[in-house]
């Protein structure tokens, strides 16, 4: 058997001998063939990583690594920032403890008030709280200043519960503060400022 491969072998290389234009000719056109084929396909790659490099220069407008990796932790860190002043949604079960203790307190009127838009989920989530257990509830703007953290107006026994039940929702410190006229009509706001640090 091993004899028969060599004896293959050797009329394969005697052909070869007595055309070796030919055999040469068939190689370098198959080579020539081959190397095109991985010019081309390595050129469109090497064109397409040469484009975004060019692109992250442009964008780097000409900062070194570590100015970049400077101006990246600068931008982290604005977002982290910016996501520490958002006021986040209520947890379900904080939601229906809320209610539940506030429920005894009979139908009232309450505006909702928040500073910016980092308060706006969690003047949405008490607005419908509010309303879940009868209160009569609307979000409202404020021309006013409000102070930073929650605050509830006016000071007395229902904004006082308003309060607590607010502290154990947000586990933010909420402050009661006083207001004449809502007394005199009777209603109760609660004003959602900027976070506090």
């Amino acid at each position: 058997m091993l004899e028969q491969f060599f004896d293959r072998i050797l009329s394969e290389v005697r052909v070869i001998a007595d055309a070796p234009l030919i055999f040469a000719t068939a190689v370098l056109v198959l080579g020539m063939l081959i190397w095109a084929a991985l010019k081309s396909r390595y050129a469109r790659i090497i064109e397409q990583r040469n484009h975004l490099i060019a692109l992250y220069k442009a964008r780097l407008n000409g900062a070194t690594p570590d100015e970049a990796r400077a101006k990246m932790d600068s931008l982290e860190g604005q977002v982290v920032s910016l996501k520490s002043r958002e006021w986040t949604k209520l947890h379900p079960a904080a939601v229906t403890e809320f209610e539940t203790s506030l429920a005894p307190q009979g139908s009232r009127a309450v505006s909702v008030l928040p500073q910016d838009r980092d308060s706006a989920f969690l003047a949405r989530d008490l607005v419908d709280a509010f309303k879940r257990i009868g209160w009569k509830a609307k979000r409202d703007a404020s021309t006013n200043g409000i102070p930073d953290g929650i605050s509830v107006w006016p000071d007395d026994d229902v904004a006082r519960a308003i309060s607590n039940a607010l502290m154990m929702a947000t586990g933010a410190v909420v402050t009661v503060r006083e207001d004449q006229h809502l007394k005199d009509q009777g209603g109760y706001a609660i004003g959602i400022g900027n976070k506090p640090d």
